[in-house]
């Protein structure tokens, strides 16, 4: 088992430490906050025996072999750069950082130390992911795809107030792109990979934040649309539509990609009785966060190299797209 340390106390580490926990090879050895209140309650929650609230004498603790990055998203470069020079492996949450450059050299320091750094994104690692992939040619040629994610931020009324939190401060790379849209744009470059054009189109709030947008993505032969909200909410989904068939995704966010179904074409419906054709391919997935840790464990036990280059490119690919449409 390899020491996990995690920074970050939100919902998404609880998460994270549940699907650790599943996998077995993790062993949550401590947790960091700024504050020593923090740090020892969420400690004592999750069962963990030791926390810090200074970072820098986190990381030279010998005993911590991984580093999970779960802070503010404007912290996430400068704290996976302090975990990898302090050669830990580093699992570092979406967005991995606003800027290529930025992303780049973390790469190069985790070559450079013998570590391995990896982006906390979801749905390229998913099982029902893959079968989207395995089933793609049974809708024909792609005509069109369409992303959903919309969900209704709980800091939203303190933003209408003029309240400011992480979520909607530009200072914190917060923002609609940036904690929503960024899995949409995963799920659609990881099936298509990067567009020839892509531009963003956004409701912006007072302080010059993104509160939702629409990302347009043009490839060779068809057009790509992500929808990403905090300011209003819709049931999640996502639309592969071919001339063939159409492969439907629901039931959650494109980050989890929940069910998975295949539905052949309709022709004309006018005055015809409603039919569901709607064929389940899909899995059920007991966490979805599970599946990344397993691969993330993998790669560093096998030193799979090849794999490793597979998500460090998508996510270079992605920050990519991300700091232009900033």
């Amino acid at each position: 088992m390899m020491n996990v340390a995690t920074i970050g106390s939100g919902v998404i580490v609880e998460r994270m430490i549940e699907a650790m926990r599943l996998d077995g090879r993790y062993n949550l050895y401590c947790v960091y906050s700024r504050t020593e209140k923090r740090a020892k309650e969420f400690a004592e929650k999750h069962g963990i025996q030791k926390y810090y609230t200074d970072m820098e004498e986190m990381l030279n603790d010998e005993n911590v072999d991984i580093v999970y990055v779960a802070s503010p998203n404007s912290l996430h470069y400068s704290q996976s750069k302090m975990a990898l020079e302090h050669e830990k492996h580093v699992i570092n949450e979406k967005p991995f950082t606003p800027t290529l450059k930025e992303c780049n050299e973390l790469f190069e320091i985790a070559e450079k130390k013998g570590v391995y750094i990896f982006e906390a994104i979801t749905n390229v690692h998913l099982p029902n992911y893959k079968i989207i992939k395995e089933n793609m040619s049974n809708c024909g040629n792609i005509k069109m795809v369409q992303c959903n994610f919309s969900q209704y931020s709980s800091k939203y009324q303190k933003y209408k107030n003029h309240v400011q939190t992480n979520a909607f401060d530009t200072a914190f790379n917060g923002g609609a792109l940036m904690d929503i849209n960024v899995y949409n744009l995963h799920f659609v470059t990881g099936m298509f990979g990067k567009p020839n054009e892509v531009h963003y189109f956004k409701n912006v709030g007072y302080n010059g934040i993104d509160t939702s947008g629409i990302i347009i993505m043009q490839y060779p032969d068809f057009i790509a649309t992500c929808t990403g909200a905090k300011d209003c909410s819709s049931p999640y989904a996502v639309y592969v539509q071919g001339d063939q068939g159409t492969i439907i995704v629901s039931g959650a966010s494109s980050g989890v990609c929940k069910d998975v179904y295949f539905d052949a074409p309709k022709k004309d419906q006018i005055g015809k009785k409603a039919t569901d054709t709607k064929e389940k391919i899909s899995i059920e997935q007991p966490n979805h966060m599970l599946y990344e840790c397993q691969d993330f464990m993998d790669i560093i036990l096998n030193k799979d190299e090849e794999a490793y280059t597979m998500y460090k490119e998508q996510t270079q690919m992605v920050v990519e797209l991300l700091e232009k449409l900033s």
